[in-house]
């Protein structure tokens, strides 16, 4: 029976809800109710209420009842409000009001009275829209429309600065209350507590500090914030419509979030802060610095790449409202082809900040950069000038040069970049001929320089003649007696070296179409518009607009006035020392970054910039860098010719030449001409390589003969199909796909067959190298490695002084030196004024620098003895054991106390100086102890220079007597007399047997 009474128990509170809680007890509050009044009208951009996501239940609205009427269309914080049209007891019927229907769809709800408050069953709700209340039977709202302003301030602390925004509005006509929201994103953060005017310090009661955001999670820069001010009698009576103020942006704004970009195309982007920032009172020399962290490059030279002008930039807290700007480029990449690459630079703040957390680790934003390339412009163009010089223009219009002096060969229209080249009669007196003889390439104040043009008893300058710019203005690789020199647009100069001679070819890059000038002409892809004078005009000389890659014949038409007007005058000559310093230097605004930024390094650790706008990431086999190299024993001013050159171009008579000498026919010569480019292993692996051709290299070898009667230069024209062919399967990607049988491309198979002069008969051509016969050398087997160097400067002794230099190298100037071959001989000499003798001697392998450049180590033996002594080396240099040359002599010294100074005939003078005791060449001041014995003190006194015994214990002689060695000198006389008298005073005064005899005894061994 007590089992039966329990389960109908159960089943009537199942029926009646007797365990179901109150739900006056613990309703939930109503969200977002201060934005569910009639009056608040969702602004643009504001995020609208959404009950489609409410958690069903009852819910408490304070003292606000659900709207009992429509309160318009996207009002109450919401797009569709929602209203109560009726009320039945406990159930109210619902109306959701749209743009054009007060009441487009009902629905019921559950309401429950709480003694005198009514709590309300909320159920979820379409999408956009939300419930409706407001206070019931309350006074009307005073009228306030004032539209405020967001402005911000700074507040500074000594170590620290803060942000701090106002809602900056115009006072009400009554005395009201004031209710202040803070919207950011869109979102209501805060709703600030209703206060009075306060002569304005409810705006300031009301502002909006970091502490506040940071106490929302908003713990950085980078947002949009608004504000709106409602009016209200009465703390808790019906407030006005509130009404946002303009959006502001709080941080940093980018003028500019996608590019469009072409290689060697640049285009700014501006960095404006929109609030200011600051370090505090005691912050000198405050910046923000904006980093970018993610600039991508491509790994190789296939894909265009982006560089900027710097890693981002730094904005100064002085000029906060002043826009900062750093460009970004679009890099040259160095194969051909066309393709588009989309690249993103990222931007950011560092992640550490010291007082200005709010500002640290900020995403600024993300720029997107579409990058094209197209090098349809420069494919198969190049220029060269060939012995004895045979003209191309970078359009294909073949001539020829036959004048003597100085001449642009290149120069840009915008960029400090020139290329000049001199010519020297090369004709032995045998024929009037002019050669080749140097080429001066200048971007800035860099200049790197190849010049023999002193005559054939000369020797090659091959270096850097200036380097005074900042970054790899001029990027220098060397194989042998081949050189490349890329300039910083991305165009590269090649120059061969023959004996005497050279040949120089410039390949362009993009950014020299309609930029080129000079001998090469105008990159425009129109032969008929090459020959622009210096001045701008056009040459009035004969330039039919023919066939571009038929050659003027030179005895028809001479170029004379275009030739002419680029002459080099002698204040712009790039071989004279004298110019450089007119020289302007490289642009700081055309220096190009990439950024390799890992959280330890700084903005200006991460950078890394060069004024070149392009990576040589694919070279030859073979070639090396040349840096900028000094000597470092000592600098000599180069030497030029005392020639005078002639105020206009010479013309030669062999332009005026249309026979056939020493037995030549024009026949004779092109059979010569066909069956050496038949037997070149080079030709016969270029000729079919696409750009490349040989008839025009052949019409140079034939007009050679003709212009000559001799072959002398006919390994020029072979050199001149080489070099256009190593440079296309170079750049070209499809010439590098291997194919056929062998798996082998162009590339490969060119790399392998095309070697230097085709080894000059004295060599095999082994995939690429030279292996040259038996006491030939060289990168062409040119070299007779029996035949010892020549140096420039022999039977001379040069100094080096250790006060100012390591002195532990030895630059030696003269031909031919030959990489890994070429050996120093090295002779320690001790110079005494008494004599000389030698020490000891080396032999090592020498640092070839260039063909007319080599270095040898200057190593130092230990000797032994205290004597006053300099020391002085004899170098020589050998390309094969025992052929050494002649010898260069060298006095390393220190200037603080010795005077030194060399001549001719092996002849050298020194001399101490000053209050100095010289000991193994070492100077030692006076009063200081001699290194290997503490003993002795160096004594400059009274008109003499000595070493004197110290008075310290262990310095004496057994009987209690000083050792003494003197060295009477006149102090700054020209010849030192050295004088070391060691006094044998323990055996003088042990016979002694009185203090007198002891005496007695002292004074005859002074004696």
């Amino acid at each position: 029976m007590t089992i039966l009474v329990v389960t109908v128990s159960l089943y009537l509170c199942g029926i009646i809800g007797c365990w179901a809680q109150d739900p006056c007890l613990n309703p939930m509050e109503v969200p977002s109710l201060e934005k569910r009044d009639r009056d608040y009208v969702i602004a643009t951009g504001e995020r609208a209420l959404n009950d489609r996501l409410l958690t069903e239940g009852w819910y408490d609205a304070g003292d606000k009842v659900l709207l009992e009427s429509a309160p318009d269309f996207q009002h109450c914080g919401t797009r569709y409000p929602i209203w109560r049209q009726q009320k039945n007891g406990s159930t109210s019927t619902m109306c959701i009001q749209t743009h054009n229907n007060d009441c487009y769809l009902q629905f019921n709800i559950e309401t429950k009275m709480c003694g005198t408050k009514e709590i309300f069953y909320l159920k979820k709700t379409i999408s956009s829209s939300a419930y409706c209340f407001g206070k019931p039977a309350t006074p009307t709202a005073p009228t306030f429309n004032v539209k405020p302003t967001v402005t911000t301030q700074l507040r500074n602390d000594p170590a620290t600065s803060s942000l701090e925004f106002r809602c900056d509005f115009t006072k009400h006509a009554d005395d009201v209350f004031y209710t202040t929201n803070w919207v950011v994103n869109g979102d209501l953060v805060l709703s600030e507590e209703p206060l009075k005017w306060g002569g304005g310090g409810v705006i300031e009661t009301h502002m909006l500090t970091e502490a506040k955001l940071i106490s929302f999670n908003i713990t950085q820069v980078g947002f949009e914030l608004r504000c709106s001010v409602r009016a209200s009698d009465e703390m808790d009576t019906a407030a006005s419509v509130p009404v946002l103020s303009e959006s502001k942006f709080i941080g940093i704004k980018i003028s500019n979030k996608s590019l469009q970009l072409s290689e060697g195309e640049f285009a700014d982007i501006s960095l404006q802060l929109t609030v200011p920032f600051g370090c505090g009172t005691k912050g000198l020399g405050c910046e923000l610095p904006i980093e970018s962290v993610q600039l991508e490059i491509s790994a190789d030279c296939k894909h265009a790449s982006l560089a900027s002008s710097s890693c981002g930039t730094a904005i100064s807290a002085k000029k906060w409202d002043k826009a900062a700007t750093f460009r970004v480029f679009g890099q040259v990449s160095q194969s051909l082809g066309s393709s588009s690459n989309t690249l993103k630079l990222k931007l950011v703040t560092p992640g550490v900040l010291p007082g200005n957390e709010f500002w640290a680790n900020y995403n600024v934003g993300v720029i997107t950069v579409q990058l094209k390339k197209n090098t349809e412009p420069i494919a198969q163009k190049y220029c060269y000038a060939t012995n004895d010089p045979h003209m191309r223009t970078f359009d294909g219009r073949r001539y020829e040069h036959q004048y003597e002096g100085v001449f642009t060969m290149y120069k840009h229209k915008t960029f400090p970049i020139e290329v000049q080249i001199q010519t020297a009669n090369c004709g032995g007196g045998r024929y009037n001929a002019w050669c080749n003889c140097g080429v001066a390439i200048r971007a800035g104040r860099t200049v790197f320089e190849f010049n023999r043009c002193a005559g054939q008893s000369s020797i090659w300058t091959i270096e850097y003649t200036l380097c005074e710019d900042n970054g790899d203005v001029l990027q220098v690789k060397k194989m042998g007696s081949n050189y490349e020199v890329y300039l910083p647009t991305g165009g590269k100069v090649k120059v061969s070296v023959y004996g005497i001679y050279l040949n120089v070819y410039i390949y362009p890059s993009v950014q020299d179409e309609n930029n080129s000038r000079g001998l090469c002409g105008t990159l425009t892809g129109n032969c008929s518009d090459d020959f622009v004078l210096r001045n701008g005009d056009y040459s009035t000389d004969n330039t039919s607009t023919g066939d571009c890659n038929t050659a003027y014949r030179v005895w028809e038409n001479l170029l004379t006035t275009f030739s002419d007007s680029w002459k080099v005058d002698n204040a712009s000559d790039l071989f004279n020392p004298d110019v450089h310093a007119s020289l302007s230097t490289w642009p700081q605004t055309n220096l190009y970054c990439s950024c390799s930024h890992t959280g330890h390094t700084t903005l200006t650790e991460a950078v890394n910039c060069t004024a070149a706008i392009h990576k040589v990431c694919n070279t030859l086999p073979g070639f090396k860098d040349v840096f900028p190299t000094s000597c470092t024993i000592t600098e000599r001013r180069r030497r030029r010719s005392a020639g005078v050159r002639s105020e206009s171009p010479r013309r030669l008579r062999r332009q005026a030449v249309t026979v056939w000498t020493n037995g030549w026919t024009e026949v004779k010569a092109r059979t010569f001409c066909e069956n050496l480019f038949q037997e070149s292993r080079s030709v016969q692996a270029c000729k079919n390589v696409t750009g490349v051709g040989i008839s025009g290299s052949i019409d140079n070898c034939i007009l050679d003969i003709q212009l000559t009667g001799t072959s002398d230069f006919y390994r020029f024209s072979v050199d001149t199909v080489r070099d256009k062919c190593l440079h296309e399967v170079l750049v070209d990607p499809e010439l590098q796909v291997k194919n056929g049988t062998k798996d082998m491309s162009v590339y490969d198979n060119v790399v392998a067959e095309a070697c230097l002069n085709d080894c000059n008969a004295k060599g095999t051509c082994t995939n690429g190298d030279c292996v040259c016969q038996t006491n030939y050398g060289g990168s062409d087997c040119s070299v007779d490695l029996t035949t010892p160097p020549r140096l420039s400067e022999t039977e001379t002794v040069v100094t080096c002084d250790m006060s100012r230099d390591a002195c532990d190298v030895v630059s030696l100037r003269g031909e031919t030196f030959v990489d890994g071959v070429s050996t120093c001989l090295v002779e320690q000499i001790r110079a005494r004024k008494s004599g000389q003798e030698s020490i000891a001697s080396e032999i090592y392998v020498a640092t070839v620098v260039s063909l007319s450049h080599a270095q040898c180590k200057i190593v130092t033996s230990d000797s032994t003895g205290s004597e006053e002594y300099v020391r002085l080396y004899r170098i020589s240099i050998a390309n094969s054991a025992g052929n050494y040359s002649d010898s260069v002599g060298l006095i390393v010294f220190n200037s603080t106390c010795i005077q030194a100074e060399g001549g001719r005939e092996g002849k050298f003078n020194w001399t101490v100086k000053g209050p100095y005791c010289l000991d193994k060449g070492t100077c030692v001041p006076h009063g200081a102890r001699q290194s290997r014995n503490n003993c002795l003190v160096c004594d400059v006194s009274n008109n003499q220079r000595r070493w004197k015994t110290g008075s310290e214990s262990g310095c004496q002689s057994e009987n209690g007597q000083f050792l003494l060695i003197s060295v009477a000198a006149s102090v700054g006389g020209v010849v030192l007399l050295i004088i070391v008298v060691v006094l044998a005073l323990v055996c003088a005064c042990k016979r002694s047997k009185t203090a007198g005899e002891k005496n007695n005894a002292m004074r005859k061994v002074l004696t």
